[in-house]
């Protein structure tokens, strides 16, 4: 799109809001990174580009936009219409909870269960008092080790990634939350560069994507790191590594919580036998499970 060619009759925050939102229903986007319908879409990508709170709407919804913050705007609707970017990746930030990250396309967009059951504290699994150290395992852009900072404030937390590159984006989520002294980041594929480090807590939002499932996903997966989301042909090649490992990483009394998205037939294929309980939580039920340190023992 070159200067000349962008609408000329858009000149408020309510126009450019109207017009995404015909773009996109128009070229049929696939929501999926946040946001519930193209009314969420596109009020989050025009406001984040402007640098505005998308909860204060109506205060600036008859602004006027400038030349430049204009183009820049119909650039990013033209990015997330007709190249299917993903709108966090356009205005570098994600929204988990009720929190902000930084991201972009080294790391997968936030988004996990979890982070609504660290908002309670993982109760009744996890007995806040007895959490001293926590893994992130997969950390991507740190989202989720932050949030069990917020969540067990006393804690060591490290949240770990095989990407180095994804591990660059935690790092300024660490300091963006003023967590440079206490928050660790570790490079490792698994457990590899932990030792035999144990910890109370586990948290993981693992790659988990069946093949299948990764040849039919929509345009706006495809920005994201294939790293972070392919798992094989029945989507637990993260989980054959890692569920073995994990019972040598737990303290005696520790819970790991993972996040396996419809994996649940799949996992229970390999592990018949393992006592998991499955969580509930307010969107999705059977997507993430608590197993116990004791319970992983004749695994």
């Amino acid at each position: 799109m070159s200067h000349h060619q962008y609408p000329t009759e858009l000149h408020t925050v309510c126009d450019v809001v109207r017009w995404a939102m015909s773009e996109m229903e128009r070229f049929d986007v696939s929501l999926g990174h946040g946001t519930a319908d193209y009314w969420e879409e596109a009020t989050f990508l025009v406001l984040r580009t402007l640098k505005l709170p998308f909860d204060r709407l109506e205060a600036f919804w008859n602004a006027h936009l400038t030349q430049d913050e204009l183009w820049e705007v119909l650039k990013n609707i033209e990015s997330r219409v007709h190249n299917k970017v993903p709108a966090p990746y356009l205005v570098h930030e994600a929204w988990l909870t009720e929190h902000p990250f930084y991201v972009d396309e080294r790391v997968l967009i936030p988004r996990s269960y979890i982070a609504e059951l660290l908002e309670e504290g993982l109760e009744p699994w996890v007995e806040p008092e007895n959490v001293h150290t926590v893994l992130d395992m997969c950390t991507g852009s740190g989202c989720l080790a932050i949030l069990a900072q917020m969540a067990f404030s006393k804690a060591q937390v490290t949240g770990a990634d095989i990407s180095a590159d994804a591990l660059e984006v935690a790092k300024i989520n660490r300091s963006k939350y003023g967590l440079d002294d206490t928050l660790e980041l570790v490079q490792t594929d698994i457990f590899s560069h932990l030792g035999k480090r144990k910890f109370d807590l586990i948290i993981s939002n693992p790659p988990y994507v069946t093949q299948q499932a990764m040849e039919e996903l929509p345009a706006e997966y495809r920005h994201e790191p294939a790293l972070a989301l392919e798992a094989g042909d029945d989507g637990m090649d993260f989980m054959r590594r890692f569920m073995p490992a994990l019972k040598e990483h737990l303290t005696e009394n520790g819970v790991a919580i993972v996040e396996i998205g419809d994996g649940r037939e799949a996992f229970e294929a390999i592990w018949p036998e393992l006592p998991v309980t499955w969580l509930s939580t307010e969107e999705e039920e059977d997507m993430v499970f608590a197993v116990r340190a004791e319970d992983l023992q004749h695994l």
